[in-house]
């Protein structure tokens, strides 16, 4: 089944000079979060919903996870709501293909950061990459959300969206798990500073219920807690 999911980056610069150069404006880095929840149902329609809202940590962009028709849609969607909003520089839509989610425990949910691991693999070894990461179960300090296709560069392919207990727990998933697979060529990881799901759990259930995924490989094995000495530190 293909997802109809996109990821949207919305990005406002955190500082904007005029033509000339000579005048510098700040813009509220609350702007387009604030404008987005005050409006999100306003803008739902039979083929367009807003599911999720992130903001990573030290990048000047929102995202959402959009759940649309078709790319018209969606685009139509961004030039009239989105693309005109003040301080708003540019829009990057990344399609998620192949999406695949996995239930996570609840009970340790709210204990965890989140993360995403874009991951640079050479062309023939994308499938197995993707394979092998869906296959792992989740561990103590270890969840992984999501995977997906994301073709989002020559150099990025695939996109894991992670829990992890800290950030040395995801460093250390990411040296352990991913970079030893045959054909990832680089890793990026980013910290997710923030995050607010916009439909309600039952909506949530329904849009992802197609895409979830059981995996069937081992558990991810636990991490030594004396690696760790940032507990309380996401990103």
């Amino acid at each position: 089944m293909n997802s109809p999911f996109a990821l949207v980056r919305i990005h406002v610069p955190s500082s904007v000079s005029d033509r000339e150069g000579t005048i510098v404006t700040h813009p509220n880095p609350e702007h387009v979060w604030d404008y987005i929840v005050r409006n999100h149902l306003k803008w739902r329609t039979p083929d367009l919903k807003l599911l999720y809202m992130t903001r990573r940590h030290m990048q000047e962009d929102t995202s959402l996870i959009v759940d649309a028709k078709d790319p018209d849609v969606l685009a139509d969607f961004l030039t009239t709501h989105i693309a005109s909003l003040k301080s708003v520089r540019g829009i990057w839509v990344l399609t998620l293909s192949k999406m695949r989610f996995f239930k996570v425990p609840l009970e340790h949910h709210g204990d965890f950061f989140r993360f995403t691991v874009t991951i640079d693999a050479m062309p023939d070894h994308i499938e197995h990459i993707y394979e092998t990461i869906s296959a792992l179960k989740p561990g103590r300090d270890i969840m992984v959300n999501y995977i997906a296709h994301t073709f989002q560069s020559f150099y990025s392919s695939l996109m894991v969206s992670v829990l992890a207990r800290s950030r040395n727990h995801i460093e250390s998933f990411v040296e352990e798990f991913i970079t030893p697979l045959e054909g990832v060529v680089d890793t990026e990881t980013t910290g997710i500073l923030r995050t607010m799901r916009l439909v309600s759990s039952e909506e949530w259930e329904e849009s992802v219920g197609p895409y979830l995924y059981s995996p069937t490989g081992e558990h991810i094995k636990n991490i030594d807690p004396a690696r760790d000495d940032s507990l309380i530190a996401g990103c």
